[in-house]
């Protein structure tokens, strides 16, 4: 068997030592042809050396210079860049473990998948609770294979979320192109998740933000109010876990939003109502109210008898 050529997509921005681990990771110990590899590494116009870095002690990769920080964005450059009939898209914290060779193989089987989660070990995202070859519209960045075909039909991420849930608003637009999404447990991704320029106010505010973005954009009229009502009660809720200061990120995230909505509104396009329902069934923030209050309250009753 010929392997596909496989372009490893990498973000990248002011983590130059996490960046060479990644690069070092890959190099040495990757199961799958190294001639049937390129590696694009997308910098996101760090001041730490990074591309300097890349330039010195891995010439055979290829770097992008990216004028500014575009958040997400980044790895849109690497994929209309990239030679590859797949994308492994990594953070320049993640680096595959094992498995790589088997997701190709499955995906060169299996024409109707556009997209291959991986299994994510470390960081605060894994996949543990996910079951093998499940669907999952939420795949996490950190560590998924893209079908180059999925990208020339739908493009590559949105340009305006900057950070957080781009794969939730990419995952609908993959599954209303007619792709599917699958879990793939024989994969394993490190997503080391190095602390620089990580901010948990920036988490909760850009999360608030985007989750009422995708639920503007791609949901009908009719359903607007109550989903968005549903992401920004939860979004705001979080405070009972993460503290009072998670009320104040989501209001800066209600704020930021409807200040996006002008820039935006001109991209709105309803998806199909299957697609909406898998969105709303599985995401934690388009869960009823009610329902879950009454669930809570009925757990908290049993414990205190």
């Amino acid at each position: 068997m010929e392997w596909p050529l496989l372009t490893i997509n990498i973000l990248a921005y002011n983590r130059r030592d996490d960046l060479r681990t990644t690069l070092k990771e890959i190099s040495d110990s990757i199961d799958y042809p190294k001639d049937r590899i390129e590696i694009i590494v997308n910098d996101n116009a760090s001041a730490d050396g990074t591309a300097e870095m890349v330039s010195k002690e891995f010439p055979e990769v290829k770097l992008i210079r990216i004028p500014r920080n575009v958040g997400i964005a980044g790895w849109n450059y690497g994929f209309s860049d990239g030679k590859g009939e797949y994308f492994l898209v990594l953070d320049d914290d993640s680096h595959p473990v094992e498995g790589v060779r088997e997701a190709v193989a499955f995906m060169e089987e299996n024409r109707e998948v556009g997209v291959l989660a991986c299994k994510i070990i470390g960081g605060a995202f894994t996949t543990l609770k996910r079951t093998d070859l499940q669907d999952w519209i939420g795949f996490i960045g950190a560590g998924a294979i893209i079908r180059k075909e999925v990208v020339e039909r739908i493009g590559g991420y949105a340009d305006w979320m900057f950070l957080y849930s781009h794969e939730w608003e990419y995952g609908l637009r993959v599954l209303d192109e007619g792709f599917g999404i699958k879990y793939f447990e024989r994969c394993v991704v490190n997503h080391r998740a190095s602390a620089t320029h990580r901010s948990f106010k920036r988490l909760r505010t850009f999360t608030t933000r985007n989750e009422l973005a995708i639920i503007y954009l791609y949901f009908p009229a009719r359903r607007l109010p109550v989903l968005m009502f549903r992401t920004f009660f939860w979004n705001m809720l979080r405070f009972r876990k993460d503290g009072v200061s998670s009320i104040v990120y989501a209001v800066d995230g209600l704020l930021l939003f409807l200040g996006l909505m002008p820039r935006i509104k001109n991209n709105r396009r309803v998806v199909d109502e299957k697609v909406q329902e898998v969105y709303v069934s599985t995401f934690w923030s388009t869960q009823p109210v009610l329902l879950r209050l009454r669930r809570k309250l009925r757990s908290l009753l049993k414990k205190a008898d």
